[in-house]
């Protein structure tokens, strides 16, 4: 039996188990059968000029693993029973294994966002800024949801539905800053509303069911819709948001309306918010014709214009209303923490098919939000952010009212953070995205909407005051070249 083994002396693998890789590796092959006697470990180690003891422990893995069996007095062999596999001629020059080749229809709604974060200036979809960001905070919540308590509840599985604790205390926070009357047991705790809003898909849509959404709307929403096999009926959105009338005109052309999305506070993406009649006309709609509204509570937390109108969600609907809300905004998308408040059954069912494709959430992080509420850190945040995008966004407007009065037109959102920016016709935006990407600046892609408009969102939460400036000077220079 002529056997070939290496040693790399190099490697931070350890020596027993490189051996013990190439014993299986041979064995798969062909080259060790069934039934084989090893050589003895003393000869073995000898030959490889290693230490026995490493060859012994090999040997061990082995047979810990089912390949192999030791027979007392007799030697270690080659376990019975294993497949039959076809020796190949070893040489130094063998071919690699042929790859396994992989073939995906094409599919728009599965494609990856092109947006280049790497630029040092940026007008972008409406991104927070990290470095504001109690930082320091949460690390001390990290350290503490760490230590408190006992280690092996906390550091273990955990319930798909989010901890308890956090459920109820979040429950407390939605209460006091959105009007909520909810209990835990209504609440999913999720990775973001991206997440809340798939599950929900999976526990109430079929293929082929019909849905309303607004011709301008969030891009990961339609594609979460058409991932799910939706029939999707566009609704009009007009300076206050969804056109609640033409709703109303697509369910009675449309029997079987499924459900509904919108983001009724700062319509995404054009940032208007949708006055309390429509509202009530909306649920008014949802009631009569039996359908289920999911409300996407976008920037709720950073509304500029007095105080912010109440969600849907926050009014006796009757079960047909479901909330989705986020912590990313207010922290950073790199702290994946949201929720979806529902009916119960709903949230049940969410939690199930939530278990079988990420089992749980994030424990630690969860912890760390909850003693941020516990200890009013992430609200008293949250006011100071908003302070700051306010002054950001009263920056931003003024420049481009300055800088850009024939090329941009807009008006200053109440809310959220980003200006909806409509360009001049004889600017193709794609193309201005391009000039701009060459001169350092970073813009939002506004051909991701639904509708051909030429407008795109100019993000200002993200940036400076300072680094607006700059900003709107690259983007001046990148319409002048054009």
């Amino acid at each position: 039996m002529l056997l070939t083994f290496r040693i790399d002396r190099e490697s931070p693998v350890a020596h027993y188990r490189q051996l013990a890789d190439q014993l299986i590796g041979q064995i798969q092959q062909g080259y060790l059968l069934a039934g084989a006697r090893l050589p003895s470990t003393r000869w073995l180690a000898s030959s490889l000029g290693i230490h026995r003891k490493s060859v012994v422990r090999a040997y061990e893995e082995l047979q810990l693993q089912d390949w192999v069996a030791t027979r007392t007095g007799r030697g270690t062999f080659v376990a019975e029973g294993l497949p039959a596999a076809q020796p190949q001629p070893l040489a130094e020059s063998a071919s690699p294994a042929p790859a396994l080749s992989f073939h995906f229809p094409a599919s728009h709604h599965l494609m990856a966002s092109d947006e280049d974060y790497s630029l040092p200036y940026h007008l972008d979809d409406g991104l927070p800024d990290p470095r504001l960001i109690p930082l320091l905070e949460l690390e001390r919540a990290q350290r503490t949801a760490l230590r408190r308590g006992n280690r092996y509840l906390r550091l273990n599985y955990a319930d798909p539905q989010g901890s308890l604790a956090l459920r109820e205390a979040l429950a407390d926070y939605l209460a006091s800053s959105r009007g909520l009357r909810v209990g835990a047991a209504e609440i999913l705790i999720t990775r973001g509303v991206t997440q809340a809003l798939f599950l929900c898909l999976e526990a109430l849509l079929q293929p082929g069911d019909r849905v309303i959404l607004p011709e301008l709307n969030w891009p990961n929403g339609d594609r979460s819709f058409r991932y799910h096999g939706a029939d999707i009926l566009r609704a009009r959105v007009d300076e206050r948001g969804l056109d609640v009338e033409h709703v109303g005109e697509l369910l009675a052309a449309h029997p079987g309306v499924k459900l509904i999305y919108l983001t009724p506070h700062h319509q995404y993406p054009t940032t208007v918010v949708m006055p309390a009649g429509r509202r009530i006309q909306l649920l008014e709609l949802a009631r009569r014709h039996g359908v289920f509204v999911f409300e996407d509570d976008y920037d709720y937390d950073f509304h500029y214009g007095g105080i912010p109108i109440l969600p849907l969600a926050s009014t006796d609907h009757g079960g047909r209303v479901g909330y989705a809300g986020s912590f990313t905004k207010a922290i950073s998308p790199a702290f994946r923490l949201g929720y979806f408040v529902g009916d119960a059954a709903l949230v049940a069912q969410m939690s199930r098919i939530r278990r079988v494709v990420d089992r749980m959430g994030d424990p630690l992080l969860e912890m760390s939000i909850l003693e941020l509420l516990r200890t009013d850190i992430l609200p008293r945040s949250l006011r100071r952010a908003r302070l700051v995008y306010q002054k950001r966004r009263d920056h931003l407007a003024n420049l481009l009212s300055e800088e850009l009065p024939e090329t941009v037109r807009f008006r200053v959102p109440d809310g959220g953070m980003a200006i909806w920016a409509e360009f001049d016709g004889r600017i193709h935006l794609p193309t201005l995205r391009q000039r701009a990407r060459t001169l350092g600046l970073g813009l939002a892609g506004g051909a991701q909407y639904a509708s051909p408009l030429n407008a795109t969102r100019l993000g200002f939460a993200s940036s400076t005051e300072d680094e607006l400036t700059r900003a709107v000077a690259l983007l001046k220079e990148a319409v002048r070249t054009g």
